[in-house]
């Protein structure tokens, strides 16, 4: 049976631990010289202090271990399990500090990342289950498979949510959107663990957001958005998975985060057909485009929110609808987005060519002007 006082005491909890502790992070981050510099890729113009990803991590420990205590179902259910999911992110934000404080290499990043995957999927974090689209049916998948769909569930998002991290407030934002989607979502199917890990997350993320939306105080850095792609991939595994698993565990995560994956997709292609690495760092994510285009961080942030907040509804969907018609809404879904990436794509033609025309007449102008002094 769902407790529901134990719910909203750890999302108010965590939200209390938050506010008290990014406060700390940041004057700790400040004591240290942890800091954001200015660059040519980053958008803010003044040093700004990390290791607030530090302090979402500490709120959302202590408040689950708060509730291991005083709360037998969710101790009784979630024992085994938070050993190694806290080992775990442990590691994951000991990782992103690592890089924040030493600017290491993408490719130990992802190898430290496959590691505290494979800790998890031994754990019981694990894609079981596939269901068929058309027939409704479910596939025990091989072990092998499981395996590599895990493993690449788990670096999926946690590499989104660290790329979409590159405007204040944008990936912290998106989560607590995602995580009240999802825990209806959870509601829904009374999956208990999956409510806790859900709302404590939001919690830990709207108490850092006080001091993360525009204009920041504070930056998460790679630990906290690593930290925050990683549970949320957890988080979605955490459950058991019977009937409609394909939409359970997959779809619906993947719905509410299309902004992020979608954006990581996209970096990848880009570098692929230039020829890069796909961990070259460039300026044309989501965000620096439509700067590029003239829109606010904060007008840029609200908007990819109410995009979020819409997907998060789509993906409530999926479990309304039997299986068979969820493909439907994949495909509307995937015009809607394809569309949407069209317009901007003719909008930022359209400036392109207006600033070649603004050009041309400068230059006429110039010349002009360089005659009539002749």
């Amino acid at each position: 049976m769902v407790n529901y006082f134990y719910l909203v005491f750890c999302f108010v909890l965590s939200l209390g631990f938050s506010l008290l502790l990014t406060p700390f992070m940041m004057k700790l981050a400040l004591k240290k010289g942890v800091l954001s510099k200015p660059n040519r890729r980053r958008v803010h113009k003044k040093p700004i202090p990390y290791l607030g990803g530090l302090g979402i991590y500490l709120s959302f420990f202590i408040t689950l271990f708060v509730i291991y205590l005083v709360d037998y179902n969710f101790s009784s259910k979630f024992s085994f399990k938070l050993i190694g999911f806290f080992g775990a992110c442990t590691g994951i934000v000991l990782l992103g500090l690592w890089d924040d404080l030493k600017d290491i290499s993408p490719l130990i990043k992802l190898f430290g990342q496959l590691i505290f995957a494979v800790v998890l999927y031994f754990y019981g974090f694990k894609i079981e289950l596939l269901t068929h689209p058309f027939s409704g049916r479910e596939i025990q998948l091989p072990l092998s498979l499981s395996f590599i769909l895990t493993i690449f569930w788990f670096l999926g998002l946690t590499n989104a949510m660290n790329l979409i991290d590159g405007l204040d407030g944008l990936a912290s934002g998106i989560t607590v959107i995602v995580c009240g989607a999802l825990s209806f979502i959870a509601l829904y199917l009374k999956n208990y663990l999956n409510m806790f890990l859900l709302l404590t997350l939001a919690g830990s993320c709207l108490g850092f957001l006080r001091f993360n939306f525009y204009p920041a105080q504070i930056f998460m850095g790679d630990a906290g958005s690593m930290f925050l792609g990683f549970v949320l991939a957890s988080a979605s595994l955490v459950g058991p998975q019977y009937k409609s698993a394909t939409a359970v565990v997959l779809l619906t995560p993947l719905v509410a985060l299309t902004v992020p994956i979608y954006d990581t997709f996209m970096a990848i292609v880009r570098r692929l057909t230039k020829k890069h690495s796909i961990f070259r760092a460039d300026r044309k994510h989501l965000h620096h485009r439509l700067l590029d285009m003239g829109l606010t961080q904060k007008q840029i942030v609200l908007f990819i929110y109410l995009v979020t907040l819409y997907l998060g509804i789509f993906a409530f969907l999926f479990i309304l609808i039997p299986n068979q018609y969820a493909v439907i809404l994949l495909v509307l879904l995937a015009l809607g987005l394809f569309m949407g990436m069209v317009v901007l794509g003719f909008i930022e033609r359209r400036m392109r060519y207006l600033e070649k025309l603004e050009l041309r007449r400068k230059r006429k102008l110039h010349l002009g002007q360089y005659r009539f002094d002749k």
